[in-house]
């Protein structure tokens, strides 16, 4: 109803102005000159058949293109748009209306744009965006009209093809600030600590940041702290063991990024009501919650890797589940570059069961946009078939990091 509103007011405004011409002409005729006056009357009443006769000239012969000065952005960072009309007619054109895109994520500077051009030349104007949330958006016109000089009617300008006057823009997301102390992290620490299948141990990096002393196997001696002892060593030998600080021991854990987020499904009143987005308007709320899941996706990330974890980072591709092994600053770099077109699915497979089989470890961090019933419903019936060895901590958790077991039914 809005839209419908928004797009009478034009029409209104000049169907106003056109009938108080045509009363001040009446008006003329009837008290100052006769023949003057209903000559004006008669050249007002003719004048709008007139006007959209000439506006009907211009349809195909307004040309108009746009360019973009970049298409990838940090978040707070500006690109501009401009936009160039040019006319190809003898005579000024009337109003040129453009209508610009205008998204949460990205936000335009002005959303309605009027413009008249002399014959034959060009006029440009400049339309500034700002990236306010990460991903993909589309800039660009969403709409353009030409309108009579009455204002009362529009069309649609002909020659003007609208696909090629958008930029679809990636806006790079930020690292959020995830300590390892942090309930979600500490808590798939705690499961790969007891559920790691390897006794693989490599040699610390010097130059890699967050690196520490590594361990290897002594026999347990009483006061040995219990977060020490190589579980698996000690099963095969039949004796507890506890790690040295001679190398360090390459725990792993895979960070899996949802793939499938459907906006419609999403109570935007409870979400809300949560307080994590505070002062959001509802249109951006699912924006928020899709930034949510992929900047804290790379924080926990950020948090094991400081810890010498081996961090592999699954995301849904083009082509299926693609893993990026995560060491550094500089995979987290090509990360963040990749999510930054990353988008949501409304449906698909939604977890690399094949693929997370051929990781080394047994605990993966799942980060989701919105924790729906779908997705619930998947993680119990793999819990409850007992399909692997896998054990799966979900983000966000409203108290407590959820955690699905293989050996079925759900530990907090």
């Amino acid at each position: 109803m809005k839209m419908k509103i928004n797009k009478l007011k034009p029409l209104l405004g000049g169907l106003v102005n056109y009938f108080a011409a045509v009363a001040l002409a009446v008006i003329f005729a009837l008290f100052l000159s006769g023949r003057v006056g209903w000559f004006l009357v008669t050249a007002f009443v003719a004048a709008p058949v007139i006007s959209v006769l000439m506006t009907l000239m211009f349809v195909r012969r307004i040309y108009v293109s746009c360019d973009a000065d970049s298409v990838i952005m940090c978040k707070g960072d500006s690109c501009e748009l401009t936009v160039n009309v040019t006319n190809g007619v003898f005579l000024p054109t009337p109003p040129v209306l453009a209508d610009m895109s205008d998204l949460p994520s990205v936000t335009a500077s002005e959303k309605h744009y009027s413009i008249s051009v002399l014959p034959f030349d060009t006029e440009s104007f400049t339309v500034c965006y700002k990236a306010v949330i990460c991903g993909p958006a589309v800039i660009g016109v969403k709409s353009l009209r030409v309108s009579d000089y009455f204002g009362i009617f529009s069309f649609e300008i002909k020659s003007a093809d609208i696909s090629e006057m958008t930029y679809t823009v990636s806006v790079i997301p930020d690292i959020v600030r995830v300590n390892f102390s942090d309930p979600v992290v500490s808590r798939a620490a705690e499961l790969s600590a007891f559920a790691d299948d390897s006794e693989d141990t490599t040699d610390a990096p010097a130059g890699k940041f967050g690196g520490f002393p590594g361990y290897d196997s002594r026999e347990y001696v009483p006061g040995d702290p219990l977060k020490r002892i190589n579980w698996k060593q000690s099963a095969k030998r039949g004796k507890l063991l506890v790690r040295l600080d001679d190398e360090t021991v390459s725990s792993a854990v895979s960070i899996v990024l949802d793939s499938v987020f459907d906006k419609e499904s999403v109570f935007l009143p409870a979400v809300a009501a949560e307080g994590r987005f505070l002062g959001a308007e509802n249109e951006a709320l699912t924006a928020l919650m899709a930034q949510d899941a992929i900047e804290h996706s790379l924080g926990i990330t950020r948090a094991f890797i400081m810890q010498n974890y081996s961090v592999s980072y699954f995301l849904m591709g083009k082509n299926g589940w693609e893993c990026f092994p995560a060491a550094d600053e500089n995979d987290l770099a090509a990360l963040r570059t990749e999510l930054a077109s990353y988008s949501f699915l409304k449906t698909g497979t939604r977890f690399p069961e094949e693929e997370l089989k051929n990781q080394k470890g047994s605990v993966s961090v799942f980060c989701t946009p919105y924790l729906d019933n779908a997705l619930n419903e998947q993680l119990s019936s793999e819990a409850a078939d007992g399909r692997g060895a896998l054990q799966t901590v979900i983000y966000p958790s409203a108290v407590s990091p959820r955690v699905n077991s293989p050996k079925g039914g759900e530990a907090e």
